[in-house]
């Protein structure tokens, strides 16, 4: 997958985790805490992806492609909790959304396979 695309791809994916961070409920704790959580961790992946198109070489581009992981599977993690916890009863929307951070974690632990390799 080129770098565009997966930009794309990691988007439209903090996109959905920031919406949601938006719909979960005022009057508990833990969708409080899960809320600052997924804010920031999908921030962080659009930001850390969107710096990859720039074409850093080395240990710069292996350096933001895994935060840009970290913060796919920070995701993946704070969706988990809600879906688990039923903080927000909408598996519909909260399983594919998983799936999709799981999907991308597997790209970027390619990605970052195969740049290591190239640095070698």
């Amino acid at each position: 997958m080129d770098p565009k695309e997966l930009y794309i791809k990691t988007k439209t994916l903090s996109k959905a985790c920031l919406k949601v961070a938006l719909v979960l409920p005022h009057d508990s704790q833990l969708a409080t805490f899960a809320r600052v959580e997924l804010v920031r961790h999908a921030s962080e992946l659009g930001i850390k992806t969107r710096g990859l198109l720039v074409g850093q070489l080395g240990e710069v581009f292996v350096e933001r492609l895994s935060k840009a992981a970290d913060s796919c599977n920070g995701c993946g993690y704070w969706l988990q909790v809600v879906l688990e916890d039923k903080v927000l009863d909408k598996p519909e929307i909260l399983e594919p959304l998983i799936q999709e951070c799981d999907a991308l974690s597997k790209m970027f632990l390619t990605a970052l396979k195969s740049a290591k390799n190239k640095m070698e």
